[in-house]
């Protein structure tokens, strides 16, 4: 799920769950009898409907593809970090060290500070630039990375659905067994069940923000994938007469079902996640203060014979010294942490960031099995990554068989060849050490707008144009049963009613301040966390997509602008922007190519 307000888990679930039965589920019921009863591509189903609508196929096909080019970077990182999973200890377990002239071994202050998960994911695995105009070269290992990941789509999708088909059948189950793992390991590990409390403990205060609102609708839209295409495209091949129905409340519930059980297991690492960091602090501050009362007789009367890191216990500190920390500041040039357990769970962290920073965490946690948990862990990404780009992409290769321009368009291995290589070529974007930047651009804009206002157009076009009583009698003709009031007055009121204030509520969000995107540098080590450590989570929204933990130093994307580094920071952040379809005709057509079977898988 994707939060703006990580302290708002708890009253996010309510819009939620409103929005999934009056946005998304409704769509979800459209999309899939649109397909299923046309038998056409996106492309084709719009232009049966009416001409005037025609153009949202193009629109699906032509966002998708734009989504399918930028969707394989998040494949490329979990190749990258599933390659580097065979090795043990794990790269990320530990932070790299370095000598100083007095022959003294430390760690890394960056590292120290930010964690080794952390450390490993800007540093080793993006090696970022500090600003989307900075290429910084291309990452050979990304570049190997993404190439396989595009030889491993191709042949996948090299024979359409009879070969993507068979590949889902593992990539839809696989998550779950995984899920289920990490689960029960979850909620073993300390401080598992403060992020399970406070997932479930709502601020009703929340359900007043417009916002909390925007990313509950946000993540119902982008969750079921509406208005990609794919689910028309897949649709599409249905035997004609299947309870589509049932179809939409089975895969609707499963994914509410989902999203709940992935999300406690989140915030039980969270949890676990926010509890190190807190203890990490409270360990620096006793270092700070055991090295006061060792070398100051005159605080013995605050000291009371706790001269040592040994005998301060986390409890002693809290309760002898938290109420001291003004004037001890006063006698050391060591700086004391703020610390607060609270104040780490609400940060928490989103997209690429959890996947990349908290659950490497806690797969550090299972000892000398991490590598095989590691393995485990990063191909259940890759299996939820393939099944999501399988459907982006049979959006976009259904569209060009339905357009028919030319005759060789009919070989689905020449297609998906072609297809693959183009966003192969532009994907090059991605394994620069500007990559990042890229991603998020892309996500930003080609993942959001566009699908919106498709959706809108969907409902429209069926809701209006068609006429949810034609609509109606058509469905009733595949399942035996007209819709009841409830489903037409969702695809002609409710839901479009829905999609409009999203697309409102996000122009709003996004345009009612300049353009701005985040960016990584180094400039000093001092002891000072990286504001992408230490502050609120900037509004996101995600889908499957997912989008990385964060910062507070911006970069205006005005030309007359340039960096602005709060004077106090010893590191610059790094964040992304935030991430991851006139009347109608007087009848329905039905050529032969709409009869029962006449676009079968075989």
């Amino acid at each position: 799920m994707v939060f703006s307000n990580p302290s708002s888990v708890g009253a996010f679930l309510i819009p939620y769950l409103v929005m999934l039965f009056i946005e998304g589920i409704p769509v979800l019921y459209l999309e899939l009898a649109i397909g299923q009863r046309m038998r056409l591509g996106c492309v084709g189903v719009w232009n049966q409907i009416h001409p005037l609508v025609g153009g949202l196929g193009l629109a699906s096909a032509v966002t998708s593809f734009m989504i399918a080019i930028y969707y394989n970077a998040i494949i490329m990182w979990c190749f990258f970090y599933l390659f580097n999973s065979f090795q043990s200890p794990l790269p990320w377990s530990s932070c790299p060290t370095y000598t100083t002239d007095a022959n003294e071994t430390l760690v890394v202050p960056e590292c120290d500070i930010s964690g080794p998960t952390s450390y490993f994911w800007y540093r080793n695995a993006l090696d970022i630039s500090s600003g989307i105009d900075v290429s910084g070269g291309i990452k050979m290992k990304m570049l190997g990375c993404h190439t396989f990941a595009w030889i491993v789509i191709y042949l996948c999708i090299c024979k359409g659905i009879k070969s993507s088909g068979k590949v889902v059948y593992v990539t839809a189950t696989f998550p779950y067994v995984v899920l289920t793992i990490f689960f029960i390991r979850g909620i073993t590990l300390e401080g598992s069940l403060d992020g399970l409390k406070h997932m479930f403990t709502p601020k009703m205060e929340q359900l007043l923000s417009v916002q909390c609102w925007l990313d509950a609708a946000a993540q119902i839209f982008f969750s079921f994938g509406l208005a990609f295409g794919g689910l028309i495209a897949f649709s599409s091949y249905n035997p004609m007469h299947n309870n589509v129905r049932k179809d939409t409340l089975l895969v609707g519930m499963t994914n509410w079902f989902t999203a709940i059980y992935a999300c406690a297991v989140i915030f039980a690492v969270i949890g676990f996640k926010a509890t190190v960091m807190y203890k990490h602090c409270l360990d620096h501050n006793i270092g700070v203060v055991a090295d006061l009362c060792s070398n100051s007789d005159l605080l013995y009367t605050i000291c009371k014979g706790y001269n040592s890191s040994t005998t301060i216990t986390h409890q002693v500190f809290k309760t002898t010294f938290m109420e001291h920390i003004p004037m001890l500041q006063n006698l050391t040039s060591s700086q004391f942490r703020h610390c607060s357990l609270e104040d780490d769970l609400n940060k928490g962290v989103e997209g690429t960031g959890l996947a990349f920073i908290i659950f490497t965490q806690a797969i550090n946690e299972f000892g000398p099995s991490a590598p095989f948990w590691s393995v485990v862990f990063f191909l259940m990404l890759l299996s939820l990554g393939l099944g999501s780009e399988f459907g982006t992409i049979e959006g976009v290769t259904t569209s060009l068989y339905d357009l028919e321009i030319f005759p060789w368009m009919k070989k689905k291995w020449l297609v998906s060849g072609i297809l693959s290589l183009s966003c192969f070529s532009i994907g090059l974007l991605f394994v620069l050490g500007s990559g990042s930047y890229w991603v998020a651009l892309f996500d930003t804009f080609a993942g959001s707008f566009p699908l919106i206002l498709i959706a809108l157009g969907e409902c429209f076009a069926v809701g209006w144009v068609l006429g949810v009583n034609r609509f109606s009698e058509e469905i009733k003709y595949m399942i035996g049963s007209k819709p009841g009031i409830y489903w037409q007055w969702c695809w002609k009121f409710i839901a479009p009613a829905a999609i409009l204030s999203l697309l409102m509520g996000t122009i709003v969000t996004k345009f009612s301040k300049p353009i701005t995107y985040k960016a990584y540098n180094m400039e000093t080590l001092r002891w000072h966390q990286p504001y992408w450590l230490v502050v609120p989570l900037d509004p996101a929204r995600n889908a499957e997509r997912g989008i990385l933990a964060l910062g507070q130093t911006m970069i205006s994307i005005s030309p007359t602008q340039a960096c602005t580094w709060r004077a106090h920071a010893s590191f610059a952040a790094f964040v992304m922007i935030q991430y991851g379809e006139s009347t109608a005709s007087s009848y329905w057509p039905r050529p032969n190519r709409l009869e029962p079977g006449a676009r079968g898988c075989s």
